[in-house]
């Protein structure tokens, strides 16, 4: 559907309005996202990177007056309106029903006085096709010759060229038996392999994941890891939830987006974002805030654990990675 030209001087980048069997879906830019939350019952769907609601009259209006005017695509349709229950479809008059009937009838004298030519075409068409199925059956019978001789040409190659070959040499591959993380070079093969293993889990955002792991050492430097996964994560969390304020605590605004119930899930996924933010929040807390010396074993379990479920829930929190320029 071509759209008039953007007069609104606040537009950052494209805004697409579109739906699913089941939702209308609005793609805008973050800076713009308010527009979007105007909109009453939206959720935020991290793994299409849209705000998603559940089809209805009403939203499709409240659409319509948002973003029709200076979306670069509008594609959705007004939703119908079910009857309510118990209310039946008016009765039609005896007079539409004569009419349909006496039309159905017309219809059939018309496909009668066709039938005679249809019975000769079908006839002719189906003399043709013998013929073709004739023809056929030669040509495979002579495929079928041809591919034999191929077959036993290609069978002596073969046995002439297992007489002529000789067993490839094997390669030894020397490996430690055991991973020295006392060692610094074996750690660091160790952390690469261990970010490797959640970049793979991420899904479609597992660029900016890996660009984001790229300035972070969960095994070589900890306590900044947990410092930057943090802050991070409130970020994201402030623009979805629309509470920026930074003195905010995270769990209040985990706490809030499960009052909002702000992520969108498929009814057959199990994962519960809300779970995994507060077992990470907690999972920080313990290393940054207790009493306790932990040893190195300890906080690389407790930062690889930490790094796992930010994977995990990556797709669905990041509403605007870092350097985003779209």
């Amino acid at each position: 559907m071509s759209m008039p030209f953007n007069s609104n001087p606040n537009k950052r980048g494209p805004i697409e309005v579109f739906e699913d069997d089941t939702h209308f879906l609005v793609r805008i830019h973050p800076e713009n996202r308010d527009r979007a939350k105007k909109i009453e019952g939206y959720q935020w769907y991290g793994n299409r990177k849209a705000w998603v609601y559940l089809k209805s009259p009403s939203t499709y209006e409240a659409l319509v007056a948002e973003f029709q005017k200076d979306a670069d695509r509008f594609d959705i349709r007004r939703p119908k309106t079910e009857r309510p229950p118990g209310i039946k479809p008016p009765a039609r008059e005896p007079e539409e029903q004569l009419d349909d009937k006496l039309f159905e009838e017309l219809r059939s004298l018309a496909d009668l006085d066709k039938s005679q030519d249809n019975i000769h075409n079908e006839l002719q068409q189906i003399r043709g096709l013998l013929e073709s199925f004739r023809d056929g059956v030669t040509n495979q019978s002579r495929t079928l010759e041809e591919l034999r001789g191929t077959q036993e040409h290609a069978a002596r190659i073969l046995t002439q060229f297992e007489k002529s070959s000789q067993e490839p040499k094997k390669t030894e591959i020397n490996l430690p038996e055991n991973l020295d993380l006392t060692k610094q070079r074996q750690i660091d093969l160790f952390e690469k392999a261990i970010v490797e293993i959640a970049s793979l889990s991420v899904g479609e955002e597992e660029e900016s994941f890996r660009s984001w792991m790229t300035k972070h050492r969960p095994l070589i430097n900890t306590r900044d890891f947990f410092s930057e996964g943090q802050k991070f994560l409130h970020e994201q969390l402030g623009k979805i939830v629309g509470d920026e304020d930074p003195r905010r605590k995270l769990s209040e605004l985990i706490e809030k987006a499960r009052e909002l119930d702000i992520f969108y899930r498929d009814k057959n996924d199990l994962l519960n974002p809300y779970h995994i933010l507060f077992g990470m929040n907690a999972t920080r807390n313990r290393f940054e805030h207790s009493r306790r010396n932990f040893n190195e074993w300890e906080r690389w379990n407790m930062s690889i654990l930490y790094l796992m479920n930010l994977a995990v829930i990556w797709s669905m929190v990041v509403i605007e990675a870092e350097n985003c320029d779209e």
